[in-house]
């Protein structure tokens, strides 16, 4: 046997002895969808019309189903929006700690487009995923209005 070949079965022998009898040799893949823990304003709550709503997460989400999973209805027409997330440094070193609180900004996307003294509804659809693609278990929806 070649002296690398050696080297490397011994080198893998090693690491072999590192871990104890039963443990997987690889974590766990998440399988649990992620929670909507709370929103700022709540359902039947009042927002300023400047103001940002904010939505936390029970886990780091997938930044690529945001905008297509976060929308604001006055009635039937969509409000644009503006979404603002923590950064993604953050995001990676969260996941080696396990789920941890992910909050998500949103604003009209111009100003002006919350008018006041108006009904509108926040809908976190379920192709919101959390960042290992599952998605959220139902269809979240908070009615709010904007502030007189």
């Amino acid at each position: 046997m070649p002296l690398m070949r050696r080297l490397l079965l011994i080198g893998l022998l090693g690491c072999a002895a590192c871990l104890e009898p039963g443990d997987p040799f690889l974590a766990e893949r998440d399988m649990d969808p992620p929670d909507v823990v709370s929103t700022e304003p709540s359902a039947g709550g009042t927002l300023p019309v400047s103001g940002q709503l904010e939505v936390l997460f029970s886990e780091t989400m997938d930044v690529r189903t945001l905008r297509p999973g976060i929308a604001i209805f006055e009635g039937r027409a969509e409000v644009p929006l503006r979404l603002t997330v923590p950064p993604s440094s953050d995001a990676e070193a969260n996941l080696e700690r396990g789920d941890v609180p992910y909050t998500v900004t949103v604003s009209a996307a111009e100003a002006g487009a919350f008018k006041p003294g108006t009904a509108y509804t926040l809908v976190l659809r379920t192709s919101l995923t959390d960042y290992e693609g599952n998605p959220l278990a139902q269809e979240v929806r908070v009615p709010f209005r904007t502030a007189p």
